[in-house]
């Protein structure tokens, strides 16, 4: 059965201040926290435990141990990929959301790519789709799980696992905004479907007792 849908709130992410503070200070948590987090586990003995490389750092500052790159020695390109690396995967960040998008929209539909320069920000974008409450969770959320877990496992596997944990905690610290669009989501029983936008989210429940003029039930993705 068709049922029409209203719109409940929306989330403006680039003018939002409150929106915008709490990314910030969960990023910083987050950053602190991974921190933390990695010197318990090299001061623990984990690497050694696992058989991976357990004084990384100190082997390429200080005893210049690993990979050369015409003029750079292994200090400077540990720094330079890492670099290069979280660039990466805020980039293959917003390609998961797209994947996403991309997935459980009709045949068809565009999904755009772009950045708010003035806010530090690349996002991706299906505007004029509305997904289902699960839908829009797995795309906010899917690349926390899948960029966080593959910079960690290229980093095991490349012997340069304190490089890998950086990236992946520099990558988590982003994507507390994808956080804060859940939290949003699962605090409001009443959203039961969403619609990015490029300059946010709107959130949408069920108008009970007006007649559906179009498709909006759940899973059919156009408004």
């Amino acid at each position: 059965m068709m049922v029409a849908m209203k719109k409940i709130s929306d989330i403006h992410t680039f003018e939002d201040k409150a929106f915008l503070q709490r990314m910030t200070r969960l990023s910083v948590i987050v950053f602190v926290v991974g921190i933390v987090a990695g010197a318990l586990w090299f001061l623990l003995g984990a690497p050694e435990m696992l058989g991976l490389p357990g004084s990384e750092l100190a082997a390429v500052m200080v005893e210049g141990k690993g990979p050369h790159l015409g003029f750079l020695g292994p200090s400077t390109l540990w720094f330079a990929m890492g670099a290069v690396a979280i660039f990466v995967s805020l980039a293959a960040h917003e390609l998961v959301h797209g994947l996403f998008f991309k997935l459980f929209a009709p045949a068809g539909a565009r999904v755009t790519f772009g950045a708010n320069w003035k806010a530090g920000m690349l996002y991706a974008c299906a505007e004029g789709i509305v997904y289902t409450r699960r839908q829009y969770l797995v795309i906010a959320l899917a690349p926390t799980f899948v960029v966080t877990a593959v910079a960690l496992a290229v980093g095991t596997i490349s012997g340069w696992p304190l490089l890998g944990s950086v990236v992946a905690v520099a990558h988590l610290s982003g994507c507390t905004g994808d956080w804060c669009y859940a939290a949003a989501i699962l605090g409001d029983a009443r959203i039961t479907h969403c619609e990015d936008c490029t300059w946010g989210v709107q959130f949408y429940g069920a108008d009970d007792g007006a007649p559906s003029s179009d498709a909006d039930a759940e899973g059919d993705g156009r408004r």
